[in-house]
């Protein structure tokens, strides 16, 4: 229902569970939005993929964009996604 209502989920992961990735995985994708799984000691990357979401939702796929081209490589894999 999220899709339909253009609402994307934005799905982050600390440390791994394939069951989990799986169900993160499709709801990111059948709502329009964006999975990445990050390490769980490190802070600034969630801070910095938390700042991605903002961003986007400010100033949409072109803000996104722009940060992108000075992010990281997780910041990359949410403008990728949101590209499809």
């Amino acid at each position: 229902k999220l899709g339909l209502l253009n609402v994307p989920l934005f799905m982050f992961q600390e440390r791994h569970d394939p069951v989990a990735k799986a169900a993160f995985t499709e709801l990111s994708r059948l709502s329009g939005g964006a999975y990445c799984q990050f390490d769980s000691a490190s802070a600034d990357q969630l801070k910095e993929l938390l700042k991605a979401v903002a961003i986007y939702a400010a100033g949409g796929l072109k803000a996104l964009q722009d940060f992108s081209a000075v992010a990281s490589s997780g910041v990359k894999l949410i403008e990728q996604q949101l590209r499809k």
